[in-house]
């Protein structure tokens, strides 16, 4: 988590998490006052850094850090990202890709917070209609979305259109809700989206990057993936995925909290799209 947040800290709050991560099995037998004074930090500055990570202070922080310190797992060992080269052989770069996907799926479980992901779902349940705004990458995530929830009997929309996202949200209603997308969380369309949502007292769950961003900061509810990618990248990957990943949880939630209203309509829905003559 730390590791997540560190590209977005201020100068005194980065000093103090390169610390903690250089310096783990210290950090946890020292208190605020010294790891402030080791860093040439503050105390408040350590305690900030501490909410920013979403503890309730210092001391909450430093019980998290004792704990995964002293489990009875070895922590796992970084290993350096292999570059891609045209010399690079199709097994390796089977074996880099494969690897740096699972361990970016499995990292989603220690940034994605259970209770926001609740809220979501419980929201979604109660909406009047779901909108749903994303372009580029995040737009076939976002359709993705659209097309599992609307399988559940909810009604969703998506449209490809950033400008027509814009006017969905601005004829949303309090009821409603929108779920934008956006890997860096700056797209401006979806955030103009995001705040004409909000001006229209809509609920916005965000769908992004762990590490603070202005779509997060605009959200009610904000949905965090790993922040595993440049954001000036060539191509998304491994952050598709991630998105992928939280609508899957969304949707298997959802489902499991409607069966049995929704078993047959799945069943009807499957029926009526197959191929399978009838």
């Amino acid at each position: 988590m730390i590791k997540q947040f560190l590209p977005d800290l201020a100068p005194s709050e980065r000093k103090i998490a390169q610390y903690l991560l250089a310096n783990p099995m210290q950090a946890v037998s020292m208190g605020v006052q010294e790891v402030a004074g080791t860093t040439e930090s503050s105390a408040a500055a350590c305690i900030r850094f501490a909410k920013r990570l979403g503890f309730s202070g210092y001391t909450e922080l430093r019980m998290a850090l004792a704990k995964e310190v002293f489990s009875s797992e070895a922590l796992p060992q970084e290993k350096p990202t292999a570059k891609i080269t045209d010399q690079t052989t199709t097994d390796e770069l089977m074996h880099l890709v494969i690897n740096s996907t699972c361990q970016s799926l499995e990292d989603i479980e220690k940034v994605l917070d259970t209770k926001h992901l609740e809220a979501a779902v419980e929201s979604i349940l109660a909406s009047r209609h779901i909108l749903i705004s994303g372009i580029g990458a995040s737009g076939i995530v976002a359709s993705d979305f659209q097309q599992k929830l609307a399988r559940l009997g909810l009604h969703a929309s998506y449209t490809a259109d950033s400008d027509m996202q814009i006017v969905q949200a601005c004829a949303a209603q309090e009821e409603d809700v929108l779920v934008a997308i956006s890997y860096s969380g700056e797209t401006s369309s979806v955030l103009k989206t995001a705040r004409e949502a909000k001006k229209s007292n809509a609920t916005v769950i965000a769908i992004t990057r762990m590490g603070g961003n202005s779509l997060s900061k605009v959200s009610d509810i904000p949905l965090y993936v790993v922040n595993s990618e440049s954001l000036f990248r060539e191509g998304a990957t491994l952050s598709r995925f991630g998105q992928l990943m939280v609508v899957d949880l969304i949707y298997t939630m959802v489902l499991a909290r409607r069966q049995q209203k929704v078993s047959t309509l799945l069943k009807r829905s499957w029926e009526a799209v197959s191929h399978v003559s009838g």
